[in-house]
């Protein structure tokens, strides 16, 4: 394999290794937002519960 080749290869790799990196930091904070809106949904859920309860016993 020439050496152009070759370096060419090595840069396409490390860019790749780059992005691979990138995307798993994303895919880290995606998880946690996603978390974090769950258990926001979590919460909102209860409160209107809480609240369709109230609602019940004035009726």
């Amino acid at each position: 394999m020439k050496t152009s080749n070759l370096s060419q290869l090595e840069n396409s790799v490390s860019k790749l290794l780059e992005n691979c990196d990138s995307l798993k930091q994303e895919n880290r904070q995606l998880r946690l937002d996603r978390q974090s809106l769950l258990d926001k949904n979590k919460m909102a859920s209860k409160k209107i519960e809480a609240m369709i309860d109230k609602l019940k016993e004035l009726g």
